[in-house]
């Protein structure tokens, strides 16, 4: 066997194993809204997998860019056509456009399990989800671009339950309401510049209460009072505070 034939023969087996992994390499497109399609034409992602018996390995990317969308994870080979996931175990770590971290969550049999945490393409926090074996239970909280808080909400047993609080941008308090079984009991509103817009008690989706706007100088312009959803009373003045009605 001559040197140059042997070479070359070496050089063919030492890449057997690359291309046989190649060819093994599948390949799935998805359109922007997630939808599973077979062609590239209105693709915006790429999913590339191996089989490997029930158990497809898996990495996401943009399309046609390639660029990373989620780092590799492992899902049920009947998930293969399904934009979002199913994982049995593990993290799933999703990518924006830009490189910067979108989403990371993990799974435990099947289902969400710990904190789900979202981030915004320029690398804020945007929102914090707590599950327990596929529910909800804990602290969820949402972000604004600036990293200001906007909103933070208590769950029990997969429901909104106990005090639920909103924030404006500039960080002033919007709204805090107490949350039973997802339904709101009690609700109590500012407008930006801090002033009272409404304080109620809410039964079986009835308001009893009042509720206030201003005008833009800060003077009242109306006070309205309700009771089971029924207006029982107004108020309104004008600018001056003079009764109008």
């Amino acid at each position: 066997m001559n040197t140059q034939w042997k070479q070359t023969y070496l050089a063919a087996l030492a890449s057997l194993p690359l291309m046989l992994h190649a060819s093994d390499l599948q390949k799935a497109y998805f359109t922007e809204r997630g939808q599973y399609i077979t062609e590239t034409v209105n693709a915006a992602y790429e999913r590339q997998y191996e089989v490997d018996g029930a158990t497809a390995k898996v990495r996401d990317f943009y399309y046609p860019s390639m660029k990373k969308y989620s780092d590799p994870y492992e899902i049920p080979v009947s998930e293969i056509k399904k934009f979002v996931p199913n994982l049995q175990n593990g993290t799933l770590t999703l990518w924006h456009f830009n490189g910067t971290k979108k989403m990371a969550g993990s799974y435990r049999q099947g289902k969400p399990h710990g904190n789900w945490i979202h981030w915004y393409p320029n690398g804020k926090k945007s929102a914090v989800m707590p599950y327990v074996n596929g529910k909800t239970e804990g602290l969820g909280e949402r972000f604004f671009r600036n990293g200001r808080k906007e909103s933070e909400i208590r769950f029990r047993n997969d429901k909104a339950n106990g005090l639920h609080k909103q924030w404006y941008p500039s960080g002033n308090p919007k709204s805090e309401s107490i949350i039973h079984n997802d339904e709101v009991t009690t609700l109590v509103t500012w407008d930006e510049d801090g002033r009272l817009t409404s304080e109620l008690s809410i039964a079986n989706g009835k308001r009893s209460g009042i509720v206030l706007d201003w005008y833009p100088n800060g003077e009242k312009k109306s006070e309205s009072a309700y009771q089971d959803d029924v207006l029982i009373n107004r108020t309104v003045w004008d600018e001056n505070g003079n009764v109008l009605e």
